[in-house]
Formats: C-alpha cells, structure tokens, sequence
C-alpha cells in the first residue's frame, strides 16, 4: 500500500498540516521500504515514522487540551488506537520479523489514519481557526 500528499488533505493549519505532510512521506518510504523486504532499512524507516507519528499525536494533543471540543474523546480513542498499531507494528519487525503482517499494519494505520483526517482532525482544525480569529 502507498500514501501521497494530496492538497485536499490540508487542513488550512500550517504547524498541522506540515507535520501531516511529512508523516505522509515517512510512511509512504516505510511502506516502500517493506515491499523490498529490507529487515534493516524497514526498522530504520519505521523508527523515524514512529517518532514523527508519536510526537504529532502528542502535539495534536495538547491542542485537544488546550482548544476542547466536541468529539475530543473520540479523537483522542482513534490517537489510542494508532499507538497501539504502531507499538504492533514494531514488534512485527523487531521481534517477529515479519515484514508481511509489517505490510499489513501500516495499511491499517494509513486506512486510520485517513478517516481520522477527514473527520477528527478536521473538528480540530476549524476549532483552531476559530480560537485564532477570536485573538
């Protein structure tokens, strides 16, 4: 499976949109990466993957907290469930070295990933916007 950045998928906040962007490239070279079945260069494309996902959802979280909203709980349950995967994921690698089932669980994180785009990160973004016009 591939992800390519589409302009459809910004959001219209830019510190948002860039780490969006750049989680699309690092997984789409990861899913490359895997269909090679690389054991090596996999693990290294999945650490840098996993970092910059971790610490987006960490920051999208602290947005979460800071701009509340309807449907915070719901977004931070999908943020559970990427972390879940991507903690699956590696040990798919590192421990199982398995890169097929490493195939199929970046499908299911960019599946997630996707509808998470398209609804939650979308309430959170408008309720950005919102939060800036007001200042």
């Amino acid at each position: 499976m591939r992800i390519f950045w589409q302009d459809s998928m910004a959001l219209g906040v830019p510190t948002l949109d860039a780490e969006h962007r750049q989680l699309v490239s690092l997984l789409d070279s990861f899913c490359v990466i895997l269909r090679y079945r690389n054991l090596e260069a996999a693990g290294r494309a999945f650490r840098e993957f996993s970092q910059a996902a971790l610490a987006h959802l960490a920051n999208e979280e602290q947005l979460i907290a800071q701009f509340a909203h309807d449907g915070a709980e719901r977004h931070l349950d999908v943020h559970g469930r990427t972390r879940e995967v991507i903690g699956r994921l590696g040990a798919a690698i590192f421990d199982h070295r398995d890169l097929a089932a490493a195939e199929r669980l970046a499908g299911e994180i960019i599946s997630t990933w996707i509808r998470a785009l398209l609804s939650e990160d979308v309430v959170l973004a408008a309720r950005l916007k919102r939060a800036v016009r007001a200042q």
